[in-house]
């Protein structure tokens, strides 16, 4: 019985293997190819990743080393104002300031702290009050309350909040603010010994308040104004930047690209105790590749840490589960072939509508002046006509052309043609269209309908290019134009056509270099 149950089991096993040995072996090989194709897919793809990762913390680093360079340079500007101008106008600063701050996105403020000896002290806060009255000279030492008055007793000079922009009332409560911290004292032996900017740790800033809670987001710059010979340190122009500006712009852009966590940390003087500028939320959770970069800023370094969460990304992941899951070698090169097609395929198409659009262009533009054309010229004419809109024909030409293409020769001409054109395409109003009908003739459709305004108007056109000169090879060609104008009163195109020219004779019959307009 054992063996008339065992055999019918061999003989379909041995059987089965037989008819399936191709299948199998087919089978096994493709697993194989899989598995090689999935390792090494696998493998470019971690490579890709680290390249992209390591290339991206290097932009972000140096973009966000640009953007506290910037600051920086406005910050030396302010600084500039008061080296370059004399004591009596220093009180101009918050013209000067205003568009400084502007400037910046991080950078919220200005200040001027003043050098000023104790026995100055007086005549200092007399002068300032002339402009604050409430102006009170006072510290903060730290770990200290707001102190008024001088504090030291070597008679070292100190270095007063002066003026400031923004002049709200939070940041005028600052002015008469001198620093008696050692932090301080070092960036002054900084500055003298090499005359550059600083950059401060992070500081909780006193436009904040003066609540020790409160986070620390702000940096301060330090910009030194030495006297004409840079001999004598006049003051320091205190730049008040809000340092979130940078790291939210850095985590922004990083955040586009991979998936990315950032730290910045402050290696600098005084920034020990705490050095972390900046840290992504979940920092010390995520277990990833460390790129380190360093920022080198005047006179501290930072140093920004970018980790990566994962070596593969969800799209890497899925792509290589889906090599899993089709197991075929075939349908990866077959979805490759089809890539391949499909970017040829967008590659013509968008060369097809680039071409199309060149075409366009040129049916519509003149070659040597990229103004619209006659035949532009005429189907918005006409389409203007039939809409009813009204609007203003103008013609002009440019006075003894002919003279200056026989003295320059027709480059120098063209030149001036060039010239004219880019010169009345600037003293255009908005929506008026500008032609080259030929030549050194030109039209405009205007929407300028009244006679006064409209002449107003064509009388700073044909200023503008009196008083301008043309250049051609480093000579100047001056020239002039006759303008004839006519306002659209029901006509046809040929009859309105003929209305302007019939002024723009007119101009050119009393002598050229005038504006003629139809009544």
């Amino acid at each position: 019985m054992d063996l008339f149950v065992g055999q019918p089991v061999s003989v379909f096993s041995t059987k089965w293997l037989r008819r399936h040995s191709a299948s199998l072996i087919a089978f096994v090989a493709t697993l194989v190819v899989t598995a090689v194709f999935l390792f090494v897919a696998a493998k470019i793809q971690q490579r890709y990743t680290t390249t992209m990762f390591n290339n991206l913390a290097q932009r972000q680093a140096e973009s966000l080393r640009e953007f506290v360079q910037n600051d920086l340079d406005y910050i030396g500007s302010g600084a500039n104002f008061f080296y370059s101008v004399a004591p009596e106008d220093w009180e101009r600063f918050e013209v000067f300031a205003r568009h400084t701050v502007a400037s910046s996105k991080s950078l919220i403020g200005l200040q001027w702290m003043q050098k000023v000896y104790p026995e100055q002290l007086e005549q200092h806060i007399a002068h300032v009050r002339e402009t604050f009255p409430n102006f009170i000279v006072f510290t903060v030492p730290k770990d200290g309350p707001k102190t008024e008055g001088y504090v030291f007793s070597d008679g070292r000079p100190i270095y007063i909040a002066s003026d400031i922009y923004p002049r709200s009332e939070k940041n005028i409560e600052l002015l008469g603010f001198y620093s008696a911290r050692v932090r301080f004292e070092l960036i002054l032996d900084d500055i003298f010994s090499t005359g550059r900017a600083n950059v401060s740790d992070k500081v909780r800033l006193l436009q904040d308040g003066y609540d020790r809670s409160l986070d620390k987001t702000g940096l301060l710059v330090y910009h030194p104004v030495f006297d004409q010979r840079r001999e004598t340190l006049l003051g320091v122009v205190v730049g008040v930047i809000r340092s979130t500006v940078y790291f939210e712009e850095l985590v922004t852009k990083t955040a586009t690209e991979l998936s990315l966590v950032v730290r910045v940390t402050d290696l600098g003087f005084d920034a020990e105790d705490d050095p972390i500028l900046y840290q992504s939320p979940h920092w010390s959770n995520i277990k990833g590749a460390v790129v380190s970069k360093v920022v080198s800023l005047p006179n501290r370094d930072w140093q920004v840490e970018f980790k990566l969460e994962r070596s593969l990304s969800k799209w890497d992941r899925a792509v290589l589960m889906g090599i899993v899951v089709i197991g075929l070698i075939m349908a990866s090169l077959v979805a490759h072939v089809v890539n391949l097609q499909t970017r040829e395929k967008q590659r013509l198409n968008y060369m097809l509508n680039e071409k199309t659009k060149e075409l366009q262009f040129m049916v519509d533009h003149d070659s040597l002046t990229q103004l619209l054309n006659r035949r532009a010229f005429r189907h918005d004419l006409t389409e203007m006509i039939d809409k009813q809109v009204p609007f203003s024909l103008i013609g002009f030409d440019v006075d003894h052309f002919k003279q200056i293409n026989d003295q320059y020769g027709h480059l120098g001409g063209d030149e001036v043609l060039v010239e004219v054109a880019r010169m009345i395409s600037a003293l255009l109003q908005e929506g008026d269209r500008f032609y080259r009908f030929g030549g050194d003739e030109f039209g405009i459709l205007s929407s300028v309908t009244q006679p006064k305004e409209l002449s107003c108007y064509l009388e700073s056109i044909r200023e503008g290019i009196e008083i301008t000169a043309c250049y051609y090879q480093e000579t100047p060609i001056h020239c002039t134009l006759s303008i004839g104008a006519a306002i659209h009163k029901d006509e046809d195109v040929e009859e309105l056509i003929q209305r302007m020219d019939i002024q723009l004779y007119r101009s050119k019959n009393k002598g050229r270099n005038c504006v003629t307009i139809a009544g």
